[in-house]
Order: C-alpha cells, then sequence, then structure tokens
C-alpha cells in the first residue's frame, strides 16, 4: 500500500466542495484504508484517517475509529504526556457525541460503554467506573459483564453473582451469552465454597 495514498485520501476528506457521492466514495475508502493500517499497526496513518473521517461524518462509528485508533496506538505508560493527550482527544471525541442532539438511546448506550473501555486502556478506574455505572443503568449489558468479572476477582461474590444474574434475566435465551452463564456460576460456586 502507497502511504502516499493515505495523505490524499485524508486531504480530500478535507476538501469541502466535494459532493455527497464522492464523500461517500472517499470515506468507503478511508475506512478500508483505517482497517489497513490498524491492521499492521500504523498508529500515524490509522489516527489520521480516523480524524478525516469523524471530522467529515461525525457519527458513533467514526468517534469509535477515532477512539480505537487513538487508544492502540498509544504508548504503553498511561500516564505519559502524549498518552494523555490521546486520552483527553479520545475522550472529547466521545463526550461530544455524547451531548449532541439527535443522539438515540442506542447509540447513547454504545458511547457510554465504549467510554469506560476507552478509561480502562488508559488506566482510569473512575472514569471506567462512572461510565459502567451510567450503561448499567441504562441496561447495558457491559456494565454488568466488565463490573460483575471485576467484583469476581476482587472476591465480591454476591455482587458478582447478582451482576451476572442481570444478564441473565434478560429476555434473550442465556445460551446467547455463555460469558454471563461462566460468571454467574463461578460467582454462586465461590460463594458457597466459601459460605458467603
Amino acid at each position: 500500500m502507497d502511504p502516499s495514498r493515505v495523505q490524499a485520501v485524508i486531504l480530500a476528506l478535507g476538501d469541502e466542495g466535494a459532493g455527497s457521492a464522492a464523500v461517500a466514495a472517499l470515506l468507503q475508502e478511508a475506512f478500508d484504508l483505517f482497517l489497513q493500517r490498524m491492521e499492521v499497526k500504523d498508529g500515524p496513518g490509522a489516527v489520521g484517517l480516523a480524524r478525516a473521517m469523524h471530522n467529515r461524518a461525525p457519527a458513533p462509528w467514526s468517534a469509535f475509529c477515532l477512539e480505537g485508533a487513538l487508544r492502540r496506538s498509544s504508548p504503553a505508560n498511561a500516564r505519559g504526556e502524549s498518552a494523555l493527550a490521546a486520552y483527553a482527544e479520545a475522550d472529547a471525541t466521545l463526550t461530544s457525541l455524547l451531548r449532541s442532539e439527535g443522539l438515540g438511546s442506542a447509540d447513547w448506550l454504545a458511547v457510554t460503554q465504549r467510554r469506560a473501555i476507552l478509561a480502562a486502556g488508559f488506566d482510569d478506574r473512575a472514569g471506567e467506573s462512572a461510565s459502567l455505572g451510567r450503561a448499567l443503568s441504562q441496561g447495558g449489558i457491559d456494565g454488568a459483564q466488565i463490573l460483575g468479572l471485576r467484583a469476581l476477582g476482587a472476591g465480591d461474590h454476591r455482587v458478582s453473582a447478582r451482576l451476572f444474574g442481570l444478564l441473565l434475566d434478560r429476555r434473550e435465551p442465556a445460551a446467547n451469552r455463555p460469558w454471563a452463564l461462566r460468571g454467574h456460576g463461578l460467582a454462586a460456586l465461590e460463594s458457597v465454597r466459601k459460605g458467603s
């Protein structure tokens, strides 16, 4: 893949004079290139494409691309200056979506859960817990799953069993959520084993 094509697509997405059909084709090409850049771990290329896509088409899908590229290409030291800058940009992108008018409840929940993933990736436990709690209050399964696993790891088997139990009480077949079955079963067994 020619790296100059990435730059050409980024520049083309910034061209305000492009018609809607041209923009749609450019967004598709940008997304395909973005996936390629992510696969080969080209952080700067992926971030550049994701920024251009989100600037041109601000929506949950493009925000998730930008957040994911920033999180995955960030340095391992979550408290370093460049990591904190990446976290701030990604969080601002998601927060902006949450404040936008017209965001449906399903998208609101998806963005909130994504903020939890982002916070966890940058070792921000308070931010992760706050987002998971908001998601859980809106019926988000990620909140129950992650908090249930965290409670299980911390030895709080009753809380873990309750959280995984919430997932099993949903209307869809439990077989569609094998992690909830496993988590609830493990929490219940640990509670019995420890007599709590």
